[in-house]
């Protein structure tokens, strides 16, 4: 049974963009607020709320700790609250502990969930009020309050966010692959795939489960209760969907039917077919007319920071990838490219090992630009396959260094396979700064 939170003494660990969508949230309940931030000086911030100020001796009086994406996993804090089995959760869990709808999407996975979120928010908007939320456009808690009965909420759910949940349940949930990430912050894969599938756990018979059919095996280890379906680029006798002679097709189980051509999709990459396989399933297991999701994908030219085109300068195509922040993830964006590959690649250190990105990618590397705290580690993987390389001291270098090395045809691609915090607050702060360098280009 979910606990009420009026007249809990609740702390909000974390006081970015989360922490104060929780603080504008909990403030219309009679509880007690109390707030965490060791990077911010919270008495010099003028916040008209009413929170106290967090010591360490307050910890004996908490109820509840909701706990920001960006704070550390083990933080020491942490680690004490859960001594004394203090509840720690996201915001997703405290959003769905007080929605009114039902009719929840929850998206996630390695790479792919930006994407796929966009498409399903974009086609159920077609049909009623929708919010898009998590990772992208809104925090959940801002919208929690003003979604009705009826609307559809389709959150992207990061790792982060789906470790501290408890009762969460979406009755769509979606992941749209599954490989090695964050092992800075999980520490180890195994804790990142459980992190991951956390996404499946309170689902029951009623709810649904869409999955690549690659992680078929994956999923039954972790014995999911949902009805599973499946998207894949072959066909397969399984529900869901999949490719067949150029168009995808639809199988609830009894009927097969064909939703469109894949000659009409405007965005690159074979990991987009299979995102935009996962958004038909969802929204034909809302009744969504097929007509309205075709005319929604044919009509989708890509999501920003996500191998978005951003001009040709001497025949030379940039785009940027600023999103993909793991390897696989910038495996994915160089295959999609046309031609050769100058890779602008490095940034904040999350553990990740960049020797099968550069081994698989070789064929497609012309030359491979690092900047940033992981260039060192990352130039090893490239000596080993002998992938021409080269370290400047940032972004700014990196985009010149590019148009010098780049001809007629190749493509110059921002897809660092890593976070950006050693030199940014985000990947979009990088991403925007990168389009920028790239439009000033003579």
């Amino acid at each position: 049974m979910i606990e009420k939170i009026e007249n809990k003494n609740i702390l909000i660990m974390g006081f970015g963009v989360t922490g104060k969508a929780a603080l504008k949230f909990l403030r219309e309940f009679p509880c007690k607020i109390y707030i965490y931030d060791s990077n911010i000086d919270l008495q010099k911030l003028k916040i008209d709320d009413d929170f106290v100020i967090f010591k360490d001796e307050d910890l004996d009086k908490i109820d509840l700790i909701v706990k920001s994406p960006g704070i550390y996993p083990f933080h020491e804090l942490l680690e004490k609250a859960r001594e004394k089995n203090i509840e720690i959760i996201s915001d997703i869990e405290l959003s769905y502990r007080n929605l009114k709808t039902n009719n929840v999407v929850a998206v996630t996975g390695t790479n792919g969930k930006t994407t796929t979120t966009t498409i399903i928010g974009d086609i159920l908007r077609r049909k009623a009020k929708t919010f898009v939320v998590g990772n992208i456009g809104k925090g959940i808690l801002e919208i929690t309050k003003e979604a009705k009965n009826d609307d559809y909420v389709v959150i992207e759910a990061s790792s982060f966010q789906l470790e501290d949940t408890k009762f969460f349940k979406p009755h769509i949930a979606i992941l749209t692959y599954v490989t090695s990430d964050h092992l800075d912050w999980h520490k180890t894969t195994e804790n990142y795939v459980d992190a991951k599938f956390k996404i499946f756990t309170n689902q029951d018979k009623d709810d649904f489960a869409i999955l690549n059919y690659e992680d078929k095996e994956l999923a039954e280890k972790y014995n999911l209760k949902a009805v599973k379906y499946y998207f894949s680029m072959n066909k397969i006798s399984e529900k869901g969907a999949f490719l067949e002679n150029g168009k995808i097709y639809f199988n609830d189980g009894k009927d097969t039917e064909e939703v469109l051509e894949v000659k009409d999709i405007k965005i690159p990459g074979v990991h987009n077919i299979k995102n935009i396989m996962a958004a038909i399933i969802a929204s034909k297991l809302l009744n969504i007319d097929t007509e309205i999701i075709r005319n929604s994908i044919i009509s989708f030219t890509g999501v920003e920071h996500r191998i978005e085109f951003v001009r040709e300068l001497e025949g030379v195509k940039y785009y940027n990838d600023s999103k993909g922040t793991n390897p696989d993830s910038t495996e994915v964006a160089v295959a999609a490219m046309d031609g050769d590959v100058v890779l602008i690649a490095g940034g904040y250190d999350k553990g990740a090992d960049f020797d099968d990105l550069i081994e698989k990618s070789k064929d497609k590397l012309k030359n491979v630009i690092l900047f940033g705290e992981t260039a060192e580690k990352f130039s090893n993987s490239c000596k080993k396959s002998a992938v021409e390389f080269y370290i400047v001291k940032d972004l700014n270098k990196a985009v010149e260094l590019a148009k010098k090395l780049s001809k007629d045809g190749d493509d110059v691609l921002l897809s660092p396979a890593c976070a950006s915090w050693d030199m940014y607050s985000d990947y979009e702060v990088r991403g925007r700064h990168f389009k920028d360098l790239v439009r000033e280009l003579v």
